[in-house]
């Protein structure tokens, strides 16, 4: 699961520490799960960002930091199970297509030799 999502700025801070305007992410890790926080727009270039983080959301209390996480992982695994599951059925849809192509075809043969 990634560390960080972006998201729109809403009353930003006026300036990080390298002069970019911050935009608003939201944390998942395990100790703020869904936080949202201002940080440096380039906070994937080391070169250029810089380190700058507020927080835009009070902290996550113990009882949501210990369930969150949970909750997290079984979105991840049943969005996984509902791929898996689209997948199965599109090939299961090839199938019987080939299926009455076939039985099309068997019978033109039949309806044909007569």
């Amino acid at each position: 699961m990634s560390s960080y999502s972006s998201a729109s700025n809403v009353h930003s801070p006026d300036f990080c520490g390298c002069g970019m305007s911050p935009v608003l992410r939201t944390s998942w890790t395990d100790m703020n799960p869904g936080r949202r926080f201002w940080g440096c727009s380039m906070y994937m270039n080391r070169r250029i960002g810089c380190n700058f983080h507020q927080w835009q959301d009070p902290p996550v209390c113990g009882r949501s930091r210990n369930i969150l996480p949970g909750l997290l992982k079984r979105i991840e695994r049943l969005e996984c199970e509902s791929e898996n599951r689209g997948r199965n059925e599109r090939r299961m849809k090839q199938w019987l297509c080939a299926l009455a192509v076939i039985v099309v075809l068997f019978f033109w043969q039949c309806i044909s030799m007569k």
